[in-house]
């Protein structure tokens, strides 16, 4: 090799040798920890009891689920609860809606934002209820909220900060700085 073959060699050896010292490292993208195991729009869901009879329905503009949690995600949500009126054998059908809720396993379902609890029969002593975060046990038909919480019925207003429900056994319990307004109107 002469010297006229050995000066471009060199130069290409000592550019590849730079380009490997300097070359820049590619960026590892950091990946989410828990990805979801599913993603649905416009979701219903129906769940029926063990004697066949219509137990739930859930609606929802969004649902994300994390199996490997156990918890779902839902956007614009809709809950409609059966609660079995065993005198009666007939349905009072309640009505809860949110714009956020979060589904721990089957049974506990946390609605956050703008909450509204409808009974759309129209037979229970509360027609409606609202506060920004409420508890309900699925299975239980239990509703529970640490805010405030105001409802109304035929002919009565009233709030109280902290509340538990039943609508099964039609209880509502008022933790504190109950306050109500009667009505003395015919409906």
């Amino acid at each position: 090799m002469n010297k006229r073959q050995a000066v471009p060699f060199g130069l290409l050896l000592i550019a590849v040798l730079l380009w490997i010292y300097f070359k820049p490292q590619k960026e590892t993208v950091a990946t989410q920890e828990h990805h979801p195991s599913y993603i649905a729009y416009d979701l219903e869901n129906t769940r029926f009891d063990e004697s066949g009879n219509l137990s739930l329905q859930i609606y929802a503009g969004k649902a994300t689920s994390y199996s490997n949690n156990d918890i779902t995600l839902f956007e614009n949500l809709k809950v409609v609860l059966y609660v079995l009126n065993e005198q009666q054998n007939n349905p009072t059908i309640w009505q809860a809606s949110s714009d956020k809720g979060v589904l721990t396993g089957n049974n506990k379902l946390l609605l956050s934002d703008n909450v509204w609890v409808k009974n759309l029969s129209l037979d229970q002593l509360v027609q409606t209820m609202n506060t920004e975060e409420l508890t309900i046990l699925l299975e239980e038909k239990e509703l529970s909220s640490n805010l405030l919480v105001k409802w109304q019925g035929p002919q009565i207003r009233q709030q109280g900060v902290g509340m538990w429900a039943s609508l099964v056994s039609e209880e509502l319990i008022v933790k504190k700085q109950v306050k109500a307004i009667y009505l003395n109107e015919n409906k």
